[in-house]
């Protein structure tokens, strides 16, 4: 591989763990059935959960189905009464315009600058005497 393929090769592993890892965050919500929360949780259908148990086990699901005691999931249910904590991943639209508009500039810039090295090389060798 030449420097140039090794950039790239480079920026393509930044550009794909920025946008796995940046667009999204955990937001704790409240656990109905504790003492000092609200019946219903700040969960809605369709919003990815991760449930630490009370057994210690992480859960990490889609919620296809709230119940009067538990979240549900494809193939998963976890009643209220055995999570120790329950987090919702929020996804900034913002941000992931943000990153997508960084990332395609970067890139521009990146086969831009290259392209600009080669016809500088090749100017270079139409000098004569060089």
């Amino acid at each position: 591989m030449t420097a140039n393929n090794w950039q790239r090769a480079i920026a393509l592993v930044c550009i794909a763990s920025f946008l796995v890892t940046s667009c999204t965050s955990l937001h704790r919500v409240s656990i109905p059935g504790a003492e000092t929360t609200a019946a219903a949780p700040a969960v809605q259908v369709g919003d990815s959960v991760v449930v630490n148990t009370r057994a210690g086990e992480e859960k990490k699901f889609k919620v296809t189905a709230i119940e009067p005691d538990a979240l549900v999931g494809k193939d998963v249910r976890v009643p209220y009464a055995e999570m120790a904590s329950l987090s919702v991943k929020h996804t900034s639209t913002g941000k992931t315009t943000l990153a997508v508009v960084l990332i395609v500039l970067g890139i521009l810039i990146i086969v831009g600058s290259d392209a600009l090295m080669d016809g500088t090389e090749e100017a270079i060798d139409l000098i004569p005497g060089t």
